[in-house]
């Protein structure tokens, strides 16, 4: 463990490594291959299976079969590829295809055998509505009967031994019981859930027969406790899983907890607080060392809950584990930006605009983007860990910005730009290491023509939306002193901007996007409208980010609870994916 006066050194001294004066390391120009469709909701694949389906049993049910055929939305997704058949590729979302039946959006779970060129659709058993033997004997069954019927914040991580190990959390929406909104009753908890093999001698049959989940935090009830924003890694030395996430409170600091499993996801440690001394905490990211080492990064602030003593800064926090999870050295802020988020465009401070009660001054549409990173990885060839966060400049403009340290954490670079543009903006960066390479992707929008820095992504200057965002890929072969001319992955644009939720008057899309590597093969998947059908709004404020269906549109669907959307097209969000040759 890394000494406290070393670790308290970090904030204060940062060590350039400056970008600009390494020198470029040659290789070929990556490339992106066909854009497909993950979540194939539109009745073109027969419906969802089953977990049960999937190891070769027969179970299925309404819930299923309507998950197939619903055009609902999906984001925030995941993807990992397993070490053992790089073929082998899973992901999930927040899959809302089991509002109808279920009464609200679920964990998906989807396998690709064939390096994402097709996908098979499933659910984490437990939802409400799952009678099969896995759903009925998952802890998180009786959570949904309690009210938790939601799950989602789904990620991903394999063992040597075609293990998956699918993190994310189940809940209540949160009912407030106190005037200062800071206290809500929300139940739910955070879970990992293991996926083994069907034959451990067939590698193609690796994570597809579900084996059980663990509940590692539960929320407390009344107090506004909430455990989100979850992150997981698996040491492919020791097959330990390691689990990360944020304990929301409903007042003073919010905590980073930790928890690791040393016997294959059967069992998980008490979860330890890593942020001590740090509050504002969300967003962990984990990444293994060259000796197992465990370095956790995170956005956090100082100065007490709201960030208000003298001398208080925000920033990426970073920790680190040298005995296998078991302790970590006293956190700190290792550097310091100014997050970018869209917030700043809204006119009052709020988080998301939209219609109604969701208007802003501005009149622009946009959804959230409260994480701003950072995320990490660890490229163990180079000895080097980088981070990725989205910065505002002083513009106004968000740029990708990327930090990396040569000594485990100790002194970290300046901040430079990963993918330098002079318009766009950029955010959502995930980084993967595997082979020497560093991986990274992000949204852009650099192919706004009404692009302003002042302006949140595909807005013009009277508040109309657009279909201009794409998600773009850079490596770095040289520890992340030097990257790649980025490339685009999507091809086609599309518009974050649809009003999909809140009784569709606001836009969400979602908090992440992922890239996944083992040795060469590189994947990404993100959330995408193209197949959103939307509709002027003539009478109202005809934006551009009505969709088909919603009565300010002409339409006459109320309730995303009733069938009546399937038909229209206007909720169809959905993730897709790529593989790229690096």
């Amino acid at each position: 463990m890394r000494s406290r006066s070393t670790m308290l050194c970090v904030a204060a001294t940062l060590v350039t490594l400056a970008s600009s004066t390494g020198a470029a390391v040659a290789e070929p120009a990556p490339s992106a291959g066909p854009n497909v469709r993950v979540t194939v909701d539109d009745g073109g694949n027969g419906g969802y299976l089953s977990a049960d389906q999937l190891a070769g049993g027969g179970y299925g049910d309404p819930v299923l079969t309507r998950c197939g055929s619903d055009r609902r939305m999906q984001n925030e997704p995941t993807l990992a590829i397993d070490p053992r058949n790089p073929s082998v590729w899973t992901s999930g979302s927040n899959d809302y295809c089991t509002v109808p039946t279920a009464g609200d959006a679920w964990a998906g779970f989807y396998r690709s055998t064939d390096s994402g060129a097709t996908w098979t659709d499933s659910l984490l058993p437990g939802y409400n509505g799952d009678a099969s033997a896995q759903g009925t004997s998952s802890p998180l069954h009786a959570q949904v009967a309690g009210g938790a019927t939601a799950a989602g914040d789904p990620v991903m991580a394999w063992d040597a031994h075609g293990d998956l190990f699918y993190m994310g959390n189940n809940f209540n929406r949160g009912i407030e019981n106190g005037v200062s909104g800071r206290t809500r009753d929300n139940t739910g908890d955070v879970w990992v859930a293991t996926y083994a093999p069907v034959n451990p001698s067939d590698s193609t049959t690796d994570g597809a027969k579900y084996l059980r989940t663990v509940i590692l935090a539960t929320n407390t009830f009344g107090l506004g406790s909430f455990n989100d924003k979850t992150n997981l890694a698996v040491d492919p030395a020791t097959g330990n899983v390691y689990a990360a996430w944020s304990d929301f409170h409903g007042s003073g600091c919010n905590e980073i907890l930790f928890s690791r499993s040393t016997d294959h996801g059967v069992t998980f440690s008490a979860p330890l607080k890593i942020s001590s001394g740090i509050c504002g905490n969300q967003g962990p990211s984990i990444a293994i060392g060259p000796s197992g080492q465990v370095y956790v990064g995170w956005e956090g602030s100082t100065g007490g809950a709201l960030s208000k003593a003298p001398g208080a800064i925000s920033g990426a926090a970073f920790t680190v584990s040298s005995d296998f999870g078991q302790t970590f050295s006293k956190a700190a802020i290792v550097v310091t930006y100014a997050p970018f988020m869209f917030e700043a465009f809204s006119g009052n401070g709020a988080r998301e605009c939209g219609d109604g009660p969701f208007a802003c001054p501005s009149g622009f549409t946009f959804p959230r983007s409260d994480l701003a990173g950072p995320y990490l990885a660890a490229d163990n060839a180079h000895a080097t860990i980088v981070m990725a966060f989205q910065a505002a400049q002083p513009s106004g403009q968000g740029q990708i910005e990327t930090v990396r340290s040569t000594d485990g954490g100790a002194n970290w670079s300046s901040p430079a730009l990963l993918s330098p543009s002079a318009v766009g903006h950029q955010f959502y960066p995930f980084l993967a290491a595997s082979s020497g390479r560093i991986s990274a992707i992000w949204y852009d929008s650099r192919n706004d023509p009404q692009y302003s820095a002042g302006r949140p992504p595909c807005n013009s200057s009277s508040g109309q939306t657009s279909a201009c965002l794409n998600v773009r890929y850079a490596d770095s072969l040289d520890g992340g002193l030097n990257w790649s001319a980025s490339i685009q992955v999507t091809d086609l644009p599309t518009n974050l901007n649809y009003e999909q939720f809140g009784g569709r008057l606001v836009p969400f899309f979602g908090d992440y996007i992922t890239v996944a590597a083992q040795g060469d093969t590189v994947g990404a998947t993100w959330t995408d409208q193209r197949n959103t059908v939307s509709a002027p709004d003539p009478s109202g404020d005809n934006d551009g980010a009505d969709v088909s269906g919603d009565p300010e549109t002409g339409g006459v669907c109320t309730s995303s609870l009733t069938a009546c959307f399937d038909g229209t097209g206007g909720l169809d969000q959905n993730i897709y994916s790529a593989l790229i040759t690096p």
